[in-house]
């Protein structure tokens, strides 16, 4: 898994060199989620903070790379500072596709900012 990781974090720098020489605007979403659990102030049970995502249907997965540190999570933005459409992310897709890379983008469910190995 380290491997993984290495390999992943090197993509990830020659991504975002190629980003900003396209004058791409983004910011980082997750890039690593804590499995560590924490107490719910509601009902007192532990839960971690995937786990509060599924229940909150904002992730499909309790198994996501997010908890092995090989997937992020990128906000696109526009030249006038909005938060970019999907298909804004096409060219980030095909890029990080050609070298190696998964995009959530071509999920059965649709998570456009999503990349991963």
């Amino acid at each position: 898994m380290l491997e993984k990781q290495f390999r992943f974090s090197k993509m990830l720098g020659q991504f975002f060199n190629w980003m900003a020489e396209k004058e791409y605007k983004w910011s980082l979403g997750d890039a690593w989620r804590s499995t560590d659990k924490l107490q719910c102030a509601h009902c007192g049970r532990e839960h971690s903070y995937q786990e509060l995502l599924v229940y909150n249907k904002r992730s499909k997965t309790l198994n996501s790379k997010h908890l092995d540190r090989i997937a992020i999570d990128i906000i696109l933005f526009t030249k006038e500072g909005k938060i970019a459409p999907a298909e804004d992310y096409l060219p980030l897709v095909e890029k990080w596709e050609s070298m190696g890379g998964i995009a959530g983008y071509r999920f059965k469910f649709l998570d456009a900012g999503h990349f991963e190995i």
